[in-house]
């Protein structure tokens, strides 16, 4: 899974310290939380930085099921969803595609060129989607020198990797209709596509994505799904 080894090895303390100190202490007002919920490194730089904008960052518009990059591609940007969703994995051996997440609004992903080299993903289309592109040593820079997205960034890394550690004990300890019925809910939320449209996630998920996201067969899979429908 290089995608979270690229982003978690860097910044280990940084979780440690924050779900051990900060995020047990977070109680924000329902308005305060709208607040954050909001923000975002681009909305920052539209009031701070608006030169970098125009620098460093591209809005780009993405059909359902397109490639942004895959293998053996090493460069890329960094990528912030702003509609639709990303489904991001790599190849099994036999070149089968593998899906181990899938990203939303607000959520970032791309090579961040921590790894020397050890990165091979793909990040797919799972619906049409419009992304920012930032130019990746500007955005590393960002998350250093700016202290509001460096606490956003840090936010960002502990809940990916807080949702690695569920899916991880999920696999190794539910039985197959709990795991199933966990990610479920996962991705029972609406999101916009970049058409503005209203899609379920749960919806436009595949089979495979499910069973990869599970550790189940898709054919597993299959079964739990129609036995929870008739039961």
């Amino acid at each position: 899974m290089f995608y979270y080894l690229n982003c978690y090895l860097v910044l280990s303390y940084n979780y440690l310290f924050l779900k051990e100190y900060v995020m047990p202490n977070m109680k924000l007002s329902c308005g305060q939380n709208r607040k954050k919920m909001k923000f975002s490194p681009y909305n920052f730089l539209s009031v701070h930085n608006p030169e970098a904008i125009s620098n460093f960052v591209n809005t780009v518009e993405y059909e359902k099921g397109q490639f942004l990059y895959q293998p053996p591609q090493r460069i890329t940007p960094i990528y912030e969803i702003v509609k639709g969703a990303i489904r991001i994995g790599t190849y099994s051996p036999m070149g089968i595609e593998v899906c181990y997440d899938i990203l939303r609004p607000g959520e970032f992903f791309g090579n961040l060129r921590y790894l020397n080299g050890q990165f091979s993903e793909f990040a797919k289309s799972l619906s049409s989607v419009v992304v920012r592109e930032y130019d990746c040593e500007f955005f590393k820079k960002i998350t250093i020198v700016e202290p509001e997205i460096s606490e956003w960034f840090n936010i960002q890394v502990v809940k990916r990797w807080c949702r690695a550690e569920e899916r991880l004990y999920a696999v190794r300890s539910l039985d197959a209709a709990a795991k199933v019925r966990k990610i479920m809910c996962d991705f029972q939320n609406q999101i916009e596509d970049a058409s503005g449209r209203l899609i379920n996630l749960q919806k436009i998920l595949t089979l495979q994505d499910i069973a990869d996201l599970t550790g189940l067969t898709r054919q597993t899979v299959s079964k739990v799904i129609k036995d929870e429908v008739l039961a």
